[in-house]
């Protein structure tokens, strides 16, 4: 299995979970996502990923909404009447993350998933992996053309399945010991990025260490950096580089060194992770509490732009490389956690906040770290001795064990065709629901009783107390003390 250089999750505009569709109970994807400086509703243009108001199109008000388009379909805004939300008829989920980009989710038959970039052939292609009577997910990435795959085990966890990422191949005890602990004296390496483009637009927010004490330190900033990077490309294959560029200025918040530090330790313990599940590989678990609520604090860093709920029905968002903090696992029944945001770019969800965010994403976010820090490992192991990184000790030497399922790990051959004819599909499907876009609304503040009043009684009601949640056919709609506070 070939995974390139900069393989990050592809960037299809922001982390999900598909599997969260099948929960009865909520019906439809719960990601809360979108771009609140995003596209001006109306006409759209496919070459800027914009909406532009004209006489053939529906101009939508400057307040969260959701509308529903005559034949089926519907599209949900947000406070400044932006696209946060596209559903087809045809059940497709377009998804407008905050940085503009643009990202569609198919479900096929036989558990078949296609996520991908509006812009192109650009995500992966999910589907069942049988090995040995244990059913794993495989995930079929394309990134500029090239296909590798990932595996992830089905994890399920109060009421909810989500996706554990799952490694090919374990090195040995040594290896993992070696990486977890300190040097001898400390590395001073160069990465060479001053002549890349996306180290000089986020230079001001990332700095690698000045050395290294630890191969942990040494694969944060491999982490760190390989999310930037991919973030940036991402940004010009949606070719929105122009608008990105006119943001704030990344360096007034720089990465602090207690951060970094935070994010190294997190490094330290998924290592120590991995270095346990290497003694079992065959027999891993997959229930009970996931591994990203695990002994106690978790640090997250936010691998594609999404929104998060910031509270009384307020929504901000958070982009590549920030930093999230979970100090306790959430209630074994909500899909949501509260975690705290040590360090932010913008200056909506700012430093030190609390907001709430899906499951599905945190889980997302922590599947990429695993990814990348495996990704670091095969550097750290191939490298060795090379460019002032020290050799391995005997005792970290040795081949990797591959996984029982490395074998039969091959990436569809037409996950590219099948990304390109997604993107082409829900483009034409999006048009055709935004052109149609009715007033049939439902927004925020309202009561229960008007909400009722609007679409009837619901399909299926969440009892959660004070927060209650209403799911209809395609769309559902929460209330906190009788009110409406997000609607999806």
């Amino acid at each position: 299995v070939y995974t390139p250089n900069n393989a990050g999750n592809s960037r299809p505009g922001g982390n999900s979970n598909p599997s969260l569709n099948n929960n009865p109970s909520l019906n439809n994807n719960t990601r809360p996502g979108g771009n609140p400086g995003g596209a001006t509703p109306g006409g759209y243009n496919r070459t800027s990923g914009t909406y532009n108001a004209d006489s053939n199109r529906t101009a939508f008000p400057p307040k969260a909404t959701i509308y529903h388009a005559p034949g089926g379909g519907q599209i949900q805004t947000r406070p400044d009447g932006s696209i946060r939300e596209v559903r087809t008829s045809g059940g497709a989920i377009i998804h407008h993350a905050p940085d503009g980009y643009r990202r569609v989710e198919v479900q096929r038959p036989g558990g078949r998933v296609i996520v991908a970039s509006t812009h192109g052939g650009y995500g992966y292609v999910q589907r069942p992996l049988v090995v040995s009577n244990h059913t794993y997910i495989q995930r079929t990435y394309v990134v500029h053309g090239v296909s590798y795959a990932r595996v992830y085990r089905p994890w399920v966890y109060g009421g909810f399945t989500y996706h554990v990422y799952t490694p090919v191949h374990f090195w040995s005890p040594g290896f993992y010991a070696y990486a977890y602990n300190p040097w001898v004296r400390p590395v001073y390496y160069g990465w060479g990025w001053n002549s890349h483009p996306w180290y000089g637009y986020y230079g001001g927010w990332f700095t690698p260490y000045p050395y290294y004490t630890s191969p942990a330190l040494w694969l944060t900033d491999f982490l760190i950096a390989r999310t930037l990077e991919d973030a940036y490309e991402a940004r010009m294959e949606a070719r929105a580089a122009a608008a990105a560029n006119a943001q704030a200025n990344y360096g007034a918040t720089p990465l602090t060194p207690e951060v970094k530090q935070a994010v190294a330790d997190e490094v330290r313990r998924q290592l120590d992770r991995e270095r346990s599940e290497q003694q079992s590989m065959n027999s891993l678990p997959s229930s009970g509490a996931p591994p990203m609520f695990s002994g106690g604090t978790h640090v997250f860093v936010v691998a594609n732009s999404l929104e998060v709920d910031a509270g009384g029905g307020q929504m901000c968002p958070v982009t590549e490389g920030d930093v999230l903090q979970l100090n306790s696992a959430p209630p074994s029944n909500s899909n949501y956690a509260q975690v705290v945001v040590l360090a932010s770019k913008g200056n909506d969800c700012r430093k030190g906040s609390a907001v709430s965010v899906a499951l599905s994403d945190l889980q997302e976010m922590q599947n990429q770290m695993r990814a990348t820090i495996d990704q670091g490992l095969n550097d750290l192991q191939s490298k060795q001795g090379q460019g002032g990184l020290p050799s391995l000790p005997a005792s970290a030497a040795g081949q990797a064990t591959q996984a029982s399922f490395a074998a039969q790990l091959q990436p569809d051959s037409t996950a590219a065709a099948e990304l390109s004819q997604a993107a082409q599909e829900a483009d034409r499907a999006e048009q055709d629901v935004v052109s149609k876009g009715a007033p049939a609304t439902v927004t925020l503040g309202q009561s229960i009783q008007q909400v009722e009043a609007i679409f009837g009684k619901p399909r299926d009601i969440a009892d959660l107390g004070s927060k209650k949640i209403y799911v209809y056919q395609s769309l559902k709609v929460t209330f906190v003390n009788g009110k409406v506070t997000d609607v999806q």
